[in-house]
């Protein structure tokens, strides 16, 4: 067995019924090449599937896959691959050419669209010899000299000292992988397989605001988590530096929330500033919270305008308006959209956090403070 899987089998055993039996030569005759040791172990002794609903190990194959995840040669870059192409400005040889990439494990984000992947760069003759590269949505490519199955134990022995925001797994001893007829099994008995993944969210987002958000809520969100009127809006300061205020919220009776809002400089002479796409590195943070506690989440809210490629820019005169969408899948209870909204009039508070470099930029130009993160609120402050 390839090193690095038995180092993955220490850090996240597989079940006892998961790992694949595969006809590895006609892989290579499917595929036209042979994929390296350490994948070939790792398909053996996990399988096809998925590590805590986000990566999915990928079938090696060309064609569709039983399991619905879709497989090395679907995933692979070739010139039919327009959107993808246009969307990352590869500069990559395509398939089958020499040093093309080849896809082997691919990351979802929360609504399980296409969030990033992790391919070999097939330079040279020799498979195992071969660097990854991990492509992520509005990230540049990065390569590692390390395998495939390397990076997952890489990624699952660090993701302690990584923040949340920036991990891809959750990291030893909490990840998991759950082989794709498992899963289906499971969803047939009306079990969620990811149920485990709930209270490490919740922690994940407590240790998140321990490291990046400081002060305290405005008087009229302590207000509701008091179950007492809030003051009026009169009496509540207008916030120093760059704001970011929420201008309204929309639940729809079925499908995803909409939120709007707005990033301004807070000042008539400060220079403008360019965000980072799609709405800071990681997009903006989402939370409700009521009485009995975090009532939704989602970390890296889908940005539906301004529209992709568009300069994220904030002027003095110019305020960003955006758009963010939030899946049913983030609320953590049996309600929906609009039984969340319409406690946002009552005892419920979202908050709204975007973070990027470029308000530390700002902030540092005119005050000894530095902090990259801008929180806003609904109900509004005022």
């Amino acid at each position: 067995m390839h090193p690095d899987v038995e180092r993955l089998k220490a850090l996240m055993p597989p079940g006892p019924e998961d790992g694949d039996q595969v006809d590895w030569q006609a892989v290579e005759q499917d595929l036209g090449c042979r994929l390296p040791a350490d994948f070939r172990d790792l398909i053996a002794n996990y399988g096809v599937g998925t590590i805590d609903e986000c990566l999915m190990v990928l079938p090696p194959t060309s064609a569709e896959h039983d399991s619905g995840i879709p497989s090395v040669g679907q995933m692979t870059p070739t010139a039919e691959k327009i959107a993808w192409l246009e969307h990352t400005k590869s500069e990559y040889p395509l398939w089958p050419a020499p040093g093309a990439l080849l896809c082997g494990l691919r990351m979802v984000d929360i609504n399980g669209d296409l969030a990033g992947a992790v391919y070999w760069c097939t330079t040279g003759p020799v498979p195992e010899q071969w660097p990854v590269v991990v492509w992520q949505r509005y990230r540049p490519f990065v390569e590692f000299e390390l395998s495939m199955t390397g990076l997952l134990v890489k990624w699952l022995a660090e993701s302690a000292d990584i923040e949340f925001d920036q991990r891809m797994v959750f990291g030893a001893p909490h990840s998991r992988f759950i082989h794709w007829r498992a899963e289906r099994a499971m969803r047939e008995q009306g079990l969620d397989p990811w149920e485990y993944l709930e209270p490490l969210h919740l922690e994940a987002n407590e240790e998140w605001e321990e490291r990046n958000l400081t002060g305290t809520r405005p008087s009229w969100a302590l207000a509701h988590e008091a179950n007492i009127r809030p003051s009026a809006p009169e009496s509540l300061p207008r916030p120093e530096g760059p704001q970011l205020t929420v201008l309204g919220v929309n639940g729809q009776s079925s499908g995803d929330l909409v939120v709007k809002a707005s990033v301004a400089l807070g000042s008539s002479t400060a220079a403008p500033i360019q965000l980072t796409p799609p709405l800071g590195p990681q997009g903006p943070v989402l939370e409700f919270t009521g009485p009995e506690g975090l009532l939704a989440v989602a970390f890296g809210a889908e940005v539906t305008a301004p529209e992709p490629g568009t300069p994220l820019v904030v002027s003095a005169t110019q305020p960003l308006t955006f758009e963010a969408r939030v899946p049913q899948s983030a609320i953590l209870t049996d309600a929906t959209w609009p039984d969340v909204v319409r406690r946002l009039t009552t005892d419920t508070t979202m908050k709204l956090v975007v973070q990027d470099p470029a308000m530390a930029d700002l902030r540092a130009a005119t005050s000894a403070e530095a902090d990259d993160v801008i929180v806003g609120w609904w109900p509004p402050q005022g």
